[in-house]
C-alpha cells in the first residue's frame, strides 16, 4: 500500500539532506507506506484546501521539519493544524 501522493509529495521530495535522514524514512515509511497514510496531516489539508495551501516544510503529522518553522505556513493550515 503506497499512498497515491508519494511521487508528488513535496515532503518526501523537500531537500536531500533530510530525506536521507532516519526520521524522514521513518515517517515515509509510517505514512506514505502504510495504512496510516490516511492520516496524514498533509493529505488532509490538501484535500480541504488544495495543494497550494500545504507547506513545503509541513511533516505528515502536521509539524514543521526540524530547523525550520511555521513563519511562513498559510493561515489555513496554522488553523487547521492548532485543531488537531
Amino acid at each position: 500500500m503506497v499512498c497515491e501522493k508519494l511521487d508528488t509529495c513535496d515532503f518526501v521530495n523537500c531537500c536531500e539532506q533530510f530525506k536521507k535522514s532516519i526520521v524522514a524514512k521513518g515517517f515515509i515509511r509510517m505514512y506514505c507506506e502504510s495504512e496510516k497514510m490516511n492520516e496524514c496531516i498533509r493529505k488532509k489539508l490538501s484535500a480541504k484546501y488544495g495543494k497550494e495551501i500545504v507547506p513545503k516544510n509541513m511533516m505528515p503529522n502536521g509539524s514543521p521539519l526540524p530547523s525550520t518553522s511555521t513563519s511562513d505556513w498559510d493561515e489555513k493550515a496554522l488553523q487547521y493544524r492548532k485543531h488537531l
